[in-house]
């Protein structure tokens, strides 16, 4: 798992490559498992402030957050990166990306691509 997200983070830029359904399902568990570590010290926080109304808590949470969003932006492009070398490896074109815009099953349509 750790060999697979450090190839996600070195293939930020390679949209002309493969991915292996692996490399694919190992990064994307991997930022599952990050956001529910920041859902979880968020919920810490939050019952912490509701219990003691500290302010340092709140300033805590709110750079929480900002870290958060920042690991978000930071990992937008090699998702997108990966996304489509997975579509490559699965015999699909890149343009099936788009497919998520579909209202309601959109979503569901890419897992069962990238699947």
């Amino acid at each position: 798992m750790i060999e697979a997200y450090k190839k996600f983070w070195k293939g930020y830029d390679d949209f002309t490559g493969r991915s292996t359904p692996s490399d694919y399902w190992f990064a994307f568990s991997a930022h599952v498992l990050i956001f529910f570590a920041y859902l979880l010290l968020d919920g810490v926080f939050e019952r912490i402030l509701s219990a003691t109304g500290s302010m340092d808590v709140f300033t805590i949470s709110v750079i929480l957050l900002l870290i958060f969003f920042a690991y978000g932006v930071a990992a937008f492009l090699p998702s997108i990166a990966l996304t489509v070398r997975r579509l490559r490896d699965a015999g699909y074109n890149w343009p099936y990306i788009f497919v998520t815009f579909i209202p309601f099953v959109g979503w569901i349509i890419l897992i069962v691509l990238l699947c």
